[in-house]
């Protein structure tokens, strides 16, 4: 049978279907096949079309093979790509969003900002020079596109589109900074209609009054974006506020779905969660990863931190793992999994100013 003479009618109804399960490499890999079933599908190569973003997609740390290499991981299905990117020789990576596009800057002065997918190749140029210390981003799919980004060195938001002449500071005026941790927990990814989703105000206000009371020094006034103890993430479409208390203890919060209650659960199912103080926090599908345990808190602190501490919900069993021991124990298709999803939370933008 001659494949490529399918009609167009079935082929474009296929590689829908792919689009919408979030299978956006599957869909290249479709259009890949011959010259009649890319006439028959929409060109992704030249829009930021949000039929056409990555969803679920992390870039890990260790490149494959040279410098132009890097490995793409989904978190849902755990499918691998092993993507060669040559433009990569002219940029650095400053961060990876919440669903996989790469937000890079020019290792030429004035270190103007960029935003590439992966998968199509196409790439978003901006005017303005990105700025240093970056440890999260989100990409808007409103006109124009909005590139937000969040700095360590002065715990603020900062925004710009492809016309702006520099990264203003994000003026939306939200009554709390704990939309600082929303970017860092991906919670964002939910939100490119919006650019940056609020978090309902009277959640903000539990979270607050929770935070009053776990805080180890509770007559102290805690600084919602910067301590250290509370952590929001994405995870499964839901979102989590995650406690780290004392004696290594975790507690978990649930945002119900009109975002007027937080409940506290006891198990978050087959995910895994991986958090971290200094950068963002990653929500996986356990299932997907065989050297992942599921319903279980991982946390490493820094990047500098020798051990990642595992904290079971079902039981409240907590354990140190070193890297050393995930090296020694792991092989295969899931060879040092757990590092890499530790070291994807830690990443930190390059030191290029």
């Amino acid at each position: 049978m001659d494949w490529s003479s399918l009609p167009p009618e079935l082929i474009h109804h296929i590689a829908g279907g792919l689009l919408d399960t979030a299978d956006l490499d599957c869909y290249m890999a479709l259009r890949a096949i011959c010259h009649n079933w890319r006439a028959a599908t929409d060109d992704p190569t030249n829009n930021m079309d949000r039929r056409f973003r990555p969803r679920n997609w992390v870039m890990l740390d260790y490149p494959s093979h040279d410098k132009d290499t890097r490995v793409l991981v989904n978190t849902e299905t755990a499918r691998f790509h092993v993507r060669n990117i040559p433009m990569l020789r002219n940029y650095y990576v400053v961060s990876v969003t919440g669903d996989g596009l790469l937000v890079l800057a020019a290792k030429e002065a004035p270190h103007a900002a960029c935003v590439l997918n992966p998968f199509t190749g196409y790439m978003v140029r901006f005017a303005a020079r990105m700025r240093p210390s970056v440890t999260a981003a989100v990409v808007s799919s409103s006109s124009p596109l909005y590139l937000i980004i969040y700095c360590t060195d002065s715990s603020k938001l900062y925004r710009a589109n492809p016309g702006s002449k520099e990264f203003v500071r994000y003026k939306k005026k939200y009554p709390y900074p704990l939309v600082r941790k929303a970017v860092q927990g991906c919670v964002a990814i939910a939100g490119h209609q919006n650019v940056l989703p609020p978090l309902p105000a009277v959640v903000v206000a539990k979270i607050d009054d929770l935070m009053t009371a776990y805080a180890e020094f509770p007559d102290n006034h805690i600084g919602m974006a910067a301590w250290p103890g509370c952590f929001v993430v994405e995870s499964a479409g839901e979102t989590l506020i995650i406690f780290k208390l004392e004696n290594r203890r975790m507690e978990v919060f649930k945002m119900d779905k009109d975002g007027n209650t937080l409940e506290k659960v006891n198990s978050i199912g087959s995910r895994a969660i991986f958090i971290s103080n200094g950068s963002r926090c990653l929500s996986v599908d356990a299932t997907q990863f065989p050297s992942i345990e599921a319903n279980c808190i991982y946390l490493t602190p820094h990047l500098a931190w020798p051990c990642t501490e595992i904290y079971h919900l079902e039981h409240g069993a907590q354990g140190l793992m070193s890297m050393a021991m995930i090296k020694k124990m792991e092989c295969g298709d899931n060879f040092l999994i757990r590092s890499w999803m530790v070291s994807c939370c830690l990443r930190t933008s390059p030191l290029y100013l």
